[in-house]
C-alpha cells in the first residue's frame, strides 16, 4: 500500500519492524493520523484486535505477520520474512543482466557453468502498480478475475484459490483510493466487495472462520458505502451459512432474518428464496416442522417468481434450491422426500461443480443408509468419497460427518465406507500440514 511507503524507512519504524513489534508499528501509524478502523479494515482484523496489539499483545503467528506485511505494503525483509527483495538487484546494465541470466539458465539445465559462473541475485517481487484513474475496464478485469476464481473454487475447493484471491484484493483495494467517476464508483465497490466475499467463501471452505468473517465485514463496509442492499442481503446469507455448520441454529437464523428485509427492499424474489430455504433448515434443526415447511413453500414460490437475477446470484439455480430442500427434508426425517430432491439436484448440477456435487452425494448416501437402503447408500458414498479425495477443501471432509455416523451404525456392510472416510480425511491432513 503506497500510502505508508515513506513510513517504513523511518528509523523508529525500522527498529520496530526488525523486532517484529507490531504494536509499536501500529502505534506509530496511529500517531501519524491513521485511524485504527482503517488499520483493521486493511489487515482484516477487528478494531478491538488492533487496540489489543497496540496495548501490548504480541503478534507471533507467521501467517498474520505475512498478512499485515502484504496488506500495508511493508517490505518483507524489514520483518525478516523470507523471499524479500530488500533492494532491486544491482546496477548491471541490460547486457550484463542478460548474460547473467543465460549463465544461470545453462548451469541449471546442463549441470555445469558452460557460460561461466554467475553470482545469483535475490528474487525481486514488486507490487503491481495501481492506475491513478479507474474506468469501466478496470472493473471488468476484477469481475473477470472473480468469475475465474469462482469456477476454480467450485471445481477444486477453497484451498486452491484462497491465496490468489487475497493477493488480488491487495491490488483491488488500491483502486478504491484512485480517481473514479461517481457513475463507476458503485460498480467498483461492488466488485471489490464480491472479491472479499469470494475470499470469505474460500476461507470458510478451509475452516478458517475468523478469516472468513473478517472478509465479510470488509465487504459489508463497502456495500454500506455504496448502499447496495441486495449484496448486503447476500453477505448476511454467507454469514448465516457459516453459522449453520459451526454454530447454534438460532444464530444462523438471526443472520438470515437480518438479511431478509434487505432482500425485500431490493425487490429480488430469488434472493428472498435463498434466505427462506436456509431459514427452513434452521427451523428443521430446531424441530419446528410447521415453520420449516412454510419457509420451504415460500422459497419455492419466490424462486419461480419473475425478477432480475444478478450475476453473483446465478449460483442459486434450481439444483442449489433442490439440494437445500433435500437437506431440510433430511433434517425432518423425511428420507423419501430428501432422496427425491437430492437426486433431482444431482441431475441438474453441472460437471464442473465438484464441490457441490460432493455435498449432495454425501447427503444422499446418508439418507439411503438411514432409510435402510444400504446397498445404494454404499454405492453413492463411494462416488462422494471419490470426489472429496480430489478436493482441496476442509469443508468437504467436514460434511462427511453425518455419513460417517450413519455408516458406523450400518454394521459390517458399511465398514468399508467408515474406513474410506478415515483414509480420505487422513490423507488430506498430511497434505494440508
Amino acid at each position: 500500500m503506497d500510502r505508508f511507503k515513506a513510513d517504513w524507512d523511518r528509523p523508529e519504524m525500522r527498529d520496530a519492524l526488525a523486532r517484529r513489534d507490531i504494536g509499536t508499528v501500529f502505534r506509530l501509524l496511529v500517531e501519524g493520523g491513521v485511524p485504527q478502523r482503517e488499520l483493521a479494515l486493511a489487515t482484516r482484523q477487528n478494531q478491538s484486535e488492533i487496540s489489543d496489539i497496540i496495548g501490548g499483545r504480541q503478534v507471533m503467528a507467521y501467517e498474520l505477520l505475512e498478512r499485515i506485511a502484504l496488506s500495508l505494503g511493508i517490505p518483507r525483509g524489514h520483518l525478516g520474512l523470507a523471499y524479500e527483495p530488500v533492494t532491486k538487484p544491482s546496477s548491471l546494465d541490460e547486457a550484463a543482466k542478460r548474460a547473467s541470466f543465460l549463465a544461470h539458465a545453462a548451469e541449471t539445465v546442463l549441470g555445469q557453468p558452460v557460460f561461466g559462473s554467475a553470482e545469483r541475485t535475490p528474487l525481486v517481487v514488486e507490487a503491481t502498480p495501481v492506475p491513478s484513474k479507474v474506468g469501466p475496464g478496470d472493473v471488468e478485469i476484477l469481475n473477470r478475475v472473480l468469475r475465474d476464481l469462482t469456477g476454480l473454487e467450485s471445481q477444486f475447493g477453497g484451498g486452491v484459490v484462497l491465496a490468489a484471491v487475497e493477493g488480488q484484493l491487495v491490488w483491488a483495494r488500491g483502486l478504491l483510493n484512485a480517481s473514479v467517476r461517481d457513475t463507476i464508483r458503485p460498480t467498483l465497490f461492488e466488485a471489490v466487495a464480491l472479491l472479499h466475499r469470494r475470499a470469505s467463501s474460500a476461507a470458510f471452505d478451509m475452516g478458517r472462520l475468523d478469516q472468513a468473517r473478517q472478509h465479510l465485514l470488509a465487504a459489508l463496509d463497502l456495500t454500506q458505502d455504496a448502499q447496495n442492499l441486495s449484496l448486503q442481503a447476500m453477505l448476511f446469507y454467507c454469514a448465516g451459512r457459516m453459522e449453520q455448520y459451526h454454530g447454534p441454529p438460532d444464530a444462523a437464523l438471526r443472520l438470515f432474518q437480518f438479511g431478509y428485509p434487505l432482500a425485500l427492499a431490493s425487490r429480488s424474489p430469488r434472493l428472498c428464496a435463498l434466505l427462506e430455504v436456509r431459514e427452513a433448515r434452521c427451523y428443521a434443526v430446531m424441530s419446528n416442522r410447521e415453520s420449516a415447511e412454510r419457509s420451504l413453500a415460500l422459497a419455492q414460490e419466490n424462486f419461480h417468481a419473475e425478477g432480475d437475477v444478478r450475476e453473483w446470484l446465478e449460483f442459486f439455480d434450481e439444483s442449489e434450491l433442490l439440494a437445500a430442500v433435500g437437506v431440510t427434508w433430511a433434517e425432518l426425517g423425511e428420507w423419501g422426500k430428501a432422496v427425491a430432491a437430492l437426486r433431482r439436484s444431482l441431475r441438474l448440477r453441472g460437471g464442473d461443480n465438484a464441490l457441490a456435487r460432493s455435498f449432495d452425494l454425501a447427503e444422499l448416501a446418508t439418507c439411503h443408509l438411514r432409510s435402510g437402503d444400504v446397498d445404494e447408500g454404499v454405492r453413492v458414498a463411494t462416488r462422494s468419497l471419490d470426489l472429496v479425495g480430489r478436493l482441496n477443501s476442509k469443508r468437504a471432509r467436514d460434511r462427511l460427518d453425518p455419513l460417517d455416523r450413519a455408516a458406523r451404525f450400518g454394521g459390517r456392510e458399511t465398514l468399508g465406507v467408515v474406513h474410506r472416510i478415515t483414509e480420505v480425511r487422513g490423507a488430506w491432513k498430511v497434505t494440508a500440514s
